[in-house]
């Protein structure tokens, strides 16, 4: 049925029923779900496709596509509210038997942004948490993921001590000469999707996931490179990449 959030502007939407013409034949009555903000308007798919099927336009085989590649758009949208973003920083450190603030030197920043990141649960963007991974020697989607039903961290007293201190200064280093390199495009083209698709799988207007891409590149949060590297099957990997 009806979303109860506009996906542009996230206002409440209302449903209206109004007339369409199809082949030459008016069509009453059809639920047309409407943001009174932004003025636009979301046709109810199912009922829409069914009209088209049984109407004798020449090119609804081409119009059918269209409408059917959204609809399934929007169940990926709806599979990806049900996930929720979890770090597993806590766990890391403690297999890696590092403290937070021998990560936070690595890292180059405060022992409390690491602290905050770790314990509340805080997103960051897709450069710091591909820096982090870099530095605890693991794969991204072991400290990030999205999950149907949120872990609760492991307490534990993570071991402060002060080792391979030659190790930590080289990382630091490095990770100072690495930028993320963003490769959305490049997987829309392979899999034939379009922005406009991946923008409704994700449930955000195209001008936002253009910003995404082209503008905010490596400082997007993690959570919406987990979501898009889902919403387009795909590792997170091959999207965003620390070069």
């Amino acid at each position: 049925m009806a979303e109860r959030k506009c996906p542009m502007c996230g206002g409440e939407l209302v449903t209206v029923y109004k007339t369409f013409e199809v082949d030459g034949k008016k069509v009453e009555n059809v639920p047309v779900i409407m943001c009174p903000r932004c003025n636009i308007s979301l046709v109810n798919t199912d009922l829409l496709i069914n009209i088209i099927e049984r109407s004798e336009l020449e090119d609804k085989n081409e119009l059918l596509k269209e409408l059917k590649k959204a609809k399934t758009d929007e169940e990926i949208r709806h599979v990806l509210e049900q996930y929720k973003f979890q770090n597993h920083i806590y766990e890391v450190l403690s297999k890696k038997g590092t403290s937070l603030k021998r990560l936070a030197n690595m890292l180059d920043v405060t022992d409390s942004y690491v602290y905050i990141l770790a314990k509340k649960n805080q997103s960051t963007n897709i450069k710091t948490a591909l820096k982090m991974a870099y530095a605890l020697d693991v794969d991204v989607n072991e400290l990030y993921t999205l999950e149907k039903e949120v872990k609760t961290n492991l307490k534990f007293d993570v071991i402060n001590k002060l080792t391979d201190e030659v190790h930590d200064n080289r990382i630091k280093e490095e990770l100072k000469k690495l930028d993320v390199n963003v490769y959305i495009e490049e997987v829309l083209k392979e899999k034939d999707i379009k922005k406009s698709q991946l923008a409704r799988r994700l449930g955000v207007a195209p001008q936002s996931l253009n910003k995404i891409i082209k503008v905010t590149k490596g400082n997007a949060r993690i959570e919406t490179a987990l979501k898009i590297a889902k919403a387009l099957d795909v590792d997170v990997n091959r999207i965003y990449k620390l070069e």
